[in-house]
């Protein structure tokens, strides 16, 4: 897993979308960066007991994968994120982004 540490000269711009469903009870998120300029595909889920996981399909490299969102750690403060992928109907998930975020 590599990580990235976005430089505060160089500001990392992009756009999350999240759009609450009452009916379904579930929060559609969905992504683009000022790189591609594109909208990837939602990924779904709910908020539990402190904890968001969000589940979605998408392209990586050419490859059909499945994404998985976690949000944990959540307070008024910080969060936690991880993006992963599956290649093998969710019987293994690699961790490829983790964020700590913090309010300034």
């Amino acid at each position: 897993m590599q990580r990235l540490d976005v430089p505060v000269d160089r500001p990392y711009r992009h756009l999350s979308l999240h759009l609450y469903d009452r009916e379904r009870e579930e929060w559609s998120l969905y992504w683009s960066d000022a790189r591609t300029g594109v909208l990837f595909p939602a990924v779904s889920g709910r908020f539990r007991d402190g904890r968001g996981e969000f589940h979605g399909d998408d392209t990586h490299d050419g490859k059909e994968v499945r994404v998985r969102f976690v949000w944990s750690g959540i307070s008024a403060e910080s969060a936690h994120w991880e993006q992963a992928f599956s290649v093998d109907g969710e019987e293994t998930w690699v961790t490829n982004w983790i964020m700590d975020l913090t309010r300034r």
